[in-house]
């Protein structure tokens, strides 16, 4: 069993008005379950009916030091809050206003019964493994992953690529990806990559559309690095984190990837598992038991 969380940060989907009802419900129940109801500043900004419902406004060191950040929201939002929580304790709780919803812990329907035991402490906090990139002297972090794409939409980029110090190769491809056990179940997985489980602690290498008769997806050791080059002669590729363009590199320029040195933290009911997310969400048979 988990700590008891009493102070509770609130983050909500980009449609503001899709959960304008669930941050009334949450309010309505929050003395009867002993919170502290809070919103970072740009929150509350979406929320304008958040303060006389009793959330109160903090800034970012505020946001950091609360027990528990719950987002009302898809897969992106719980991400971004999952990135902008690394190097604190804080855990992220998902409650599912998206489509798919892998990273949520609980439906839309139904949430208030699962938070209130999660509340008195049936939980647990799954650490998962990031990636972080070097790019021309600055330092990016991801939970899923790390892209290289092409800009040009009709012109195939040529990139080549080193792990651990050895050259693998070159390949023509639409852009390459570097995902962390979590990121296994986004743009690598429409890749044809293999799903990871997220306690596995490594990194898979995959291709978008591959000139190649022969590659697959490398699951690689995270205490490898792996350096991507351009060496496309007109092409540049955009380097894009967590689905953000960090910048471009040009022919000869090139990315330093690792895992990286924080963890995401991502807090789950005690019953839930991974492989049930997996069958559940991606293969969609929640009826067929």
């Amino acid at each position: 069993m988990g700590e008891p969380l009493r102070r509770v940060a609130v983050l909500t989907h980009f449609l503001s008005d899709a959960t304008a009802a669930a941050l009334a419900q949450l309010a309505a129940a929050a003395d009867r379950l002993g919170l502290e109801l809070v919103m970072p500043e740009d929150e509350a900004a979406k929320h304008p009916q958040a303060a006389s419902l009793g959330y109160g406004s903090i800034d970012e060191a505020g946001l950091r030091a609360v027990d528990l950040c719950l987002v009302f929201g898809g897969d992106g939002t719980i991400l971004r809050s999952l990135s902008r929580l690394l190097g604190t304790q804080v855990p992220t709780l998902g409650v599912n206003y998206g489509n798919v919803g892998f990273l949520a812990s609980l439906p839309r329907d139904g949430w208030e019964s699962g938070l209130e035991s999660i509340l008195q402490g049936d939980h647990r906090v799954v650490e998962l493994l990031t990636v972080d990139v070097q790019l021309a002297g600055e330092h990016f972090s991801a939970v899923n992953d790390v892209i290289l794409s092409r800009v040009a939409p009709r012109h195939v980029l040529q990139l080549e690529y080193e792990v651990a110090g050895v050259t693998v190769g070159r390949m023509f491809c639409d852009g390459l990806i570097i995902a962390s056990p979590t990121g296994s179940t986004a743009y690598n997985l429409s890749c044809g990559g293999p799903i990871v489980e997220w306690n596995a602690g490594v990194l898979v290498l995959n291709f978008i559309a591959p000139h190649s008769l022969g590659f697959r997806p490398v699951i690689l050791r995270p205490d490898h690095v792996i350096t991507a080059r351009n060496v496309s002669p007109l092409q540049e590729c955009e380097v894009v984190v967590d689905g953000d363009v960090v910048g471009r590199l040009c022919c000869g320029d090139d990315v330093r990837v690792t895992a990286g040195r924080e963890v995401a933290r991502l807090l789950m009911q005690n019953e839930g598992s991974f492989y049930q997310n997996v069958e559940e969400k991606l293969f969609d048979r929640r009826d067929a038991r």
